[in-house]
């Protein structure tokens, strides 16, 4: 008896074949797509660096080179002015005070988003004595205020008078909230200032009255590639730098931002730090030594 024909079924065997080309085709598709993102993503970040770098070197003329004009014509003036004059003498000094502030603000700015940029971000702890560090950073932003007939109203409760934080990071980041709301304030009006230390940590708000926040603004305020504002002439320049400086410092010293804007309530920026610890070795310091070093900042 003959045996019988076996015959494969190549339909079947075609079928499975298509089904496992369209798995991988599909697979192969979601990847490329998703390598297409990435690119597109990166590409993005390439433009806005792009941006930044040119945006920065427009602006560098108002925000660098301008209060440097402005120090020498002042200080030409001053050179050339008599002893019974002393009153000219101490007006055109607050002058240079003033524009060497804004300088050395913008050039902390700059050097401190380098570092940022770059990486090294360590960070050096302290005991700091909180109150006197924030009753001299206020002070000297007196005079900023009062260019544009603001003034302070500063509050706080400290249930212990030092705080181990990084102070030249914690520095920039108080500076930065008040010079911002300084800038965004309408005028004659107040900025509201409120500092707590407790066993948790060191709490801050920062509230000030004027145009509020818009939600799609919002969304890029701390972006240091991006500006409100990009117009060189602009009285408010955007809030550049400052903000963006802000959340990478709280981030690296692990702690947390808010901020709510409104109309009514106007803006309010409120962080929370907590106390660091570390088996390093912990300096202390002094009242004399706050505010004082090789390297003293103005404000």
């Amino acid at each position: 008896m003959l045996a019988k024909p076996y015959f494969k079924n190549n339909n079947t065997m075609n079928n499975s074949n298509l089904e496992k080309l369209k798995t991988e085709n599909t697979k192969l598709k979601q990847e490329q797509k998703q390598l297409i993102e990435q690119l597109n993503k990166l590409n993005q970040k390439l433009e806005e660096s792009d941006a930044f770098k040119s945006h920065f070197l427009s602006n560098i003329t108002n925000e660098i080179i301008n209060p440097f004009t402005s120090i020498l014509g002042i200080s030409k003036n001053i050179y050339e002015l008599n002893d019974s004059q002393i009153t000219q003498i101490h007006a055109m000094s607050k002058l240079i005070y003033s524009e060497a502030f804004d300088l050395d603000f913008q050039l902390r700015n700059i050097f401190a988003a380098a570092t940022i940029e770059s990486g090294e971000n360590n960070l050096e702890l302290v005991n700091l004595k909180i109150k006197d560090f924030l009753e001299e950073i206020i002070e000297n932003l007196r005079l900023k205020a009062e260019k544009n007939a603001l003034y302070f109203e500063f509050t706080h409760f400290f249930s212990t008078d030092f705080f181990v934080t990084d102070a030249e990071k914690l520095r920039r980041i108080l500076i930065n909230l008040i010079v911002n709301a300084i800038t965004f304030s309408s005028k004659k009006n107040k900025i509201r200032i409120h500092a707590e230390l407790n066993k948790n940590g060191f709490l801050f708000r920062i509230n000030n009255q004027g145009k509020p926040i818009s939600k799609k603004d919002a969304n890029v305020i701390f972006d240091r590639f991006k500006k409100l504002d990009t117009s060189i002439n602009s009285l408010n320049q955007g809030h550049g730098l400052g903000l963006a400086i802000v959340n990478d410092y709280i981030e690296l010293l692990n702690g947390n931002l808010h901020f709510e804007s409104n109309k009514e309530d106007g803006t309010t920026f409120s962080i929370s730090l907590p106390i660091l610890k570390t088996e390093e070795q912990i300096f202390y310091m002094e009242d004399e030594d706050l505010f004082t070093s090789d390297d003293t900042e103005l404000f």
